[in-house]
């Protein structure tokens, strides 16, 4: 395999592999509850009586009659008892000592995966960072999460990404061919939006991204601007454990730098562009808040407007290429080709 994916370390992946040549072969129809369990029942796996969890009904499998790589549970809406909307494996059930050792088990498992299965489809982070492939018949995510337990889910086949890990968390963001993502939509912010608010949820997907991203390890850039002036814009992007921001609009604008101002404001011109660096950004959350809140100023004084705001992004690492998607961030993504 490519040398520029990390292997990482699990005494277990042997298992792993096993299990995912396991359930890779399955076949459950329509994911109703009869043709899954009949599917399942090939392999000896019996499932427990139904208990209603949170809006879900969710079904376990007895012990050592179900997954033999980890604990299962099969997951349905309770509005719909008999239709399966996920098989979650959890294959990692302990919290890791650091986070050094969190990215090792998802790697290892990321690494079986690849080798049983080529490429993953997709890339994404909710409430952790995960890999999607689709398949005939399901989709398999392997996904690290509550710090450090790593679980295999299998969903059905036009599962979209918002299936995903745990649903409810802020600052999700999906990362994929372009032909993979929803189609962008081309509407101004929704009415009532404020500056306030695209800041927050800025906050949120920067500081997911900052976390997420070196597990693979990769790198992403995110470019906000005028959808409608190319020259006003800023950025921010990963480097190592560490996220960077730049005012790079006033390249194209001189005339519009307070220097006095940005100083003061915490940026720093000694790159010939205004900038500020947050080497340890994986770690300190508190920096994706403050990156966020001059990422927007910064916006504002460059004259954009907030019915013209847009973004654009890359997520790059182990060999691939992909564009960004930030479903939480409230604002039109504008795909801008290179030039």
């Amino acid at each position: 395999m490519d040398k520029r994916i990390p292997r990482g370390n699990w005494l277990d992946d042997d298992i792993f592999r096993k299990l995912v040549r396991e359930v890779t072969p399955l076949r459950f129809g329509s994911w109703s509850l009869p043709e899954f369990e009949h599917a399942t029942s090939e392999l000896g796996w019996e499932l427990r009586e139904p208990k209603e969890v949170v809006g879900q009904v969710w079904r376990r499998f007895a012990p050592r009659k179900g997954p033999w790589g980890g604990y299962g549970t099969v997951i349905a809406d309770a509005s719909e008892p008999d239709q399966v909307r996920k098989l979650n494996v959890r294959v990692v059930d302990l919290p890791a000592e650091d986070t050094a050792t969190a990215a090792g088990l998802v790697r290892a498992a990321w690494w079986v995966m690849e080798e049983e299965l080529g490429p993953p489809t997709m890339w994404g982070g909710d409430s952790g960072p995960w890999m999607l492939w689709r398949r005939p018949g399901a989709c398999l995510l392997v996904h690290t999460h509550d710090e450090g337990e790593v679980s295999l889910e299998l969903l059905p086949p036009d599962a979209d990404a918002d299936a995903a890990g745990g649903g409810y968390s802020r600052g999700r963001w999906r990362a994929a061919e372009l032909a993979g993502l929803p189609t962008a939509p081309a509407a101004s912010p929704a009415p009532g939006t404020t500056w306030e608010e695209v800041e927050k949820r800025l906050s949120e997907a920067l500081r997911s991204l900052d976390h997420d991203t070196p597990f693979f390890p990769g790198r992403f850039i995110l470019h906000l601007g005028s959808a409608d002036d190319p020259q006003r814009f800023v950025q921010c992007w990963s480097q190592d454990l560490g996220l960077v921001v730049e005012a790079t609009g006033y390249l194209h604008r001189p005339e519009a730098v307070d220097a006095a101002r940005l100083t003061d404001n915490g940026w720093d011109s000694s790159r010939s562009v205004w900038q500020r660096r947050f080497p340890d950004a994986m770690e300190q959350p508190a920096h994706a808040a403050t990156g966020a809140r001059m990422l927007v100023e910064e916006l504002r004084h460059l004259g954009v407007d907030l019915a013209d705001l847009s973004y654009d992004g890359t997520m790059t690492g182990r060999g691939r290429g992909f564009h960004l998607e930030l479903p939480d961030l409230g604002i039109p993504r504008v795909h801008r080709p290179a030039v």
